[in-house]
């Protein structure tokens, strides 16, 4: 059975900013690229780039609706490899993602 249909679409880098942490997302790497595709690179130069280190990869969409609503997987500090983490920063610019996002993965 289908509850909810969401329109998802790529975030620019422009969008994440003011986002922050609201949530936790327990999810292995390989869950997450099937579910969202390749994420963005933020250790290589360019508009992506980490400016403090902290992070090495993020996904950053935007569920569409009557106000579209911004969230992020992040990597924040993580010192495993990328295919052991079991746990990822939510990222977004208020609570209310995290109530959609928990229809689709585990969320706190």
């Amino acid at each position: 059975m289908i509850l909810m249909k969401f329109k998802v679409k790529s975030a620019t880098r422009k969008a994440t900013d003011g986002s922050s942490r609201i949530g936790t997302i327990h999810a292995s790497f390989e869950e997450l690229k099937r579910l969202f595709g390749e994420p963005h690179d933020r250790t290589k130069e360019g508009k992506w780039k980490s400016s403090d280190g902290k992070v090495r990869v993020e996904w950053a969409f935007l569920i569409k609706g009557k106000a579209d609503m911004l969230f992020t997987i992040y990597d924040y500090k993580s010192k495993y490899p990328l295919d052991q983490i079991k746990q990822w920063s939510l990222g977004g610019k208020n609570d209310k993602v995290k109530d959609s996002l928990s229809l689709l993965l585990l969320v706190e």
